[in-house]
């Protein structure tokens, strides 16, 4: 039997799901200890791409209702001891898969680190430059979380707290509050710097607004969930978080100043559309 399963939920993005199973096929782990459940959430026909790949390969289908449910139906059919989920555009480094099972525990929830494919595009820069904030402001606090496209844990953790919560219908707040969850009933969150992916996730401003107010929306559902749970969560960022958040680019030494600039607006941009699409989803 594998030791680890792949979890990958897609929907209609062919060319993004091929590179990353292109990566999947460079790992220096051997194939026969793991395998790769892709799950398509309702989009466009994956039956050419998955004759390219292996018998540890399996491609599933089920009609549209989100990665959260995707995630889910995946892990239902491994057959593996430890689960780890990859989103469709990103690409595995090769030795993400040995790491994680030299270092995956009962009782923890492992989570490695994401890198920007787009270095060169100020928003999707600022986009991953706001999740590494995150996960150094919200260390060791009830808020701390890692995001689904890069963090394992073993498959009796996750069915002995029933998976993600299947009613975020979107990529948004669905892994925050599987974190929060988990960490409320005992588990420990553990990030690993060893375990690396790619995000190539290539924003413009529409798109930078749009993935931004989402997340807003979601944090109306996260907090709603959070309460009946009764987890305790910063429901309003104080202002040293701003404060932390916008000279947080300034830190970096490897960026021109002009580019730190220019990302420490797009991170307060940002944050106005986080409030934005909060305020549109209470009402």
């Amino acid at each position: 039997m594998p030791a680890i399963a792949v979890i990958i939920p897609t929907y209609n993005r062919r060319e993004a799901l091929k590179s990353c199973l292109d990566s999947l096929k460079t790992q220096t782990l051997n194939p026969s200890l793991w395998e790769v459940i892709v799950v398509n959430d309702g989009g466009c026909d994956l039956e050419e791409i998955g004759l390219g790949y292996g018998e540890n390969f399996r491609f599933i289908r089920q009609e549209n209702a989100g990665p959260a449910k995707a995630r889910n139906f995946g892990v239902s059919l491994a057959k593996s001891q430890i689960i780890t989920f990859l989103d469709d555009d990103c690409q595995a480094q090769p030795t993400w898969l040995e790491n994680i099972l030299n270092f995956s525990k009962e009782g923890v929830l492992l989570g490695g680190r994401v890198i920007n494919s787009y270095t060169e595009n100020i928003y999707s820069e600022a986009s991953q430059l706001l999740i590494d904030f995150l996960y150094i402001y919200q260390q060791n606090t009830p808020n701390q979380f890692f995001t689904s496209n890069n963090f394992s844990l073993y498959k009796s953790d996750f069915d002995r707290f029933g998976g993600f919560d299947s009613t975020f219908s979107t990529s948004a707040g669905e892994d925050r509050e599987f974190c929060v969850r988990l960490q409320k009933n005992g588990m420990d969150l553990v990030f690993n710097r060893q375990i690396i992916i790619e995000h190539k996730h290539f924003l413009d401003f529409r798109r930078f607004i749009k993935l931004h107010k989402k997340y807003g929306k979601a944090a109306v559902l996260f907090q709603k969930s959070a309460k009946e749970q009764d987890i305790s969560i910063d429901r309003r960022p104080k202002l040293t978080f701003y404060r932390k958040l916008f000279y947080y680019p300034f830190n970096l030494e490897h960026k021109r100043f002009s580019t730190k600039v220019a990302l420490s607006l797009s991170l307060a941009l940002s944050q106005f559309c986080v409030v934005w699409g909060f305020l549109e989803g209470k009402r």
